[in-house]
């Protein structure tokens, strides 16, 4: 049995790809991720899909304190879940810390696949050197950790990794579902919140502020929101993080606040640009062609990626922000050839876990 912990609604999408091809593959599968009423995309994402899942514990919250107790709390109920369904042959997830340390706890091999090991800084071209409290905490107990190639090699080596347990792989994790999108009118969100079709449509997209590597609330979207209204003739649309009752309540008289979790089908291919706090919804619009404006409070591999190749801009100034959307809403991104290198699939991955884990099993 191969056991995939989804955390995350980044991992949500990733690993909907993969669980498809391991059950055609006849592999049985048990999926878990975390809920909670704040907290709702990972799964919510899953129900989309149509991939049976359980749910076990939620997030944390905001402070390391509320996020520890959850963990706790999680990790009990995966050892209850196994007792009842019996101990999977290998776990593969994205780096998350309650279940990695179950896995390593009990002896079952852990399967990291993770693309944001470390922080790194404006204008650095350098290795970066400042890992993230998870990589820290999963990664070295890796059996196998597959990365994508943008990644350097020597900074996934100070995982205390062999070099033949850490493998890269040739595209961008977004690129998995953000390649098959096809524009079919049917799908159009606009539609269904009652926009008017004939003007540009802004997507705004919070920061994960409760996230753990986020040190501080960065108010510059809160900012900008207002000044979209007065200096565009555009729809404004807000894709909340959490908490989409504040947002209908501080901005639901010049803004669409969405209710629902979306397909990317039915708004990446009928908006115009995107302004975003966060790092894999930045990367879904920039790999779909979309203007996309960063104004994330923290910088990862991908944002120096993207922006060493003039792929995305990154601003925290508010009238900086409205002075790009005016220049660049509704032009194009050539982007392909930066996210894909080769074959943009499990196959190679999932044979390479066969090898090692799997098959030696059987």
């Amino acid at each position: 049995m191969i056991w995939i912990d989804v955390a995350t609604p980044k991992y949500a999408m990733f690993f909907s790809k993969m669980i498809q091809e391991l059950l055609e593959l006849n592999y049985k599968v048990l999926v878990t991720t975390r809920y909670a009423p704040h907290y709702t995309e990972a799964k919510e994402i899953l129900d989309i899909h149509g991939i049976e899942h359980i749910v076990l514990g939620e997030y944390g919250g905001s402070t390391l304190l509320e996020k520890f107790e959850a963990r706790i709390f999680r990790q009990k109920e995966i050892l209850d879940l196994f007792r009842a369904k019996g101990t999977p042959d290998v776990l593969i997830c994205g780096a998350v810390v309650d279940s990695v340390h179950v896995a390593y706890g009990i002896g079952i091999p852990v399967v990291n696949i993770y693309d944001t090991p470390a922080f790194t800084t404006p204008g650095d071209i350098n290795c970066p050197t400042e890992l993230t409290a998870v990589s820290r905490l999963t990664l070295p107990f890796s059996h196998l950790f597959f990365y994508p190639f943008v990644l350097p090699r020597e900074l996934m080596l100070r995982f205390a990794l062999d070099e033949h347990q850490a493998i890269p792989y040739p595209f961008i994790d977004v690129a998995l579902w953000i390649n098959d999108i096809q524009k079919d009118d049917k799908n159009d969100f606009r539609k269904r919140y009652n926009l008017d079709l004939t003007k540009p449509t802004i997507l705004v997209r919070e920061e994960e502020y409760k996230a753990h590597y986020v040190k501080e609330k960065i108010p510059t979207i809160y900012e900008v929101i207002p000044l979209l209204k007065q200096k565009l003739d555009a729809n404004i649309v807000i894709m909340p993080r959490y908490e989409k009752d504040r947002l209908k309540r501080d901005f639901g008289h010049i803004a669409s606040v969405l209710e629902e979790k979306l397909k990317p089908e039915e708004f990446y291919p009928f908006i115009d640009i995107f302004i975003g706090g966060g790092g894999t919804m930045n990367l879904e619009a920039v790999c779909y062609g979309i203007p996309t404006i960063s104004t994330r409070s923290i910088w990862l591999v991908h944002d120096q990626y993207l922006l060493k190749n003039q792929l995305m801009f990154w601003s925290q100034n508010a009238s900086e922000i409205i002075e790009i959307t005016k220049n660049m809403i509704g032009k194009r991104v050539n982007s392909q050839s930066y996210f894909v290198r080769g074959e943009c699939n499990f196959n190679s991955i999932i044979s390479k876990i066969e090898e090692i884990i799997l098959k030696p099993k059987k």
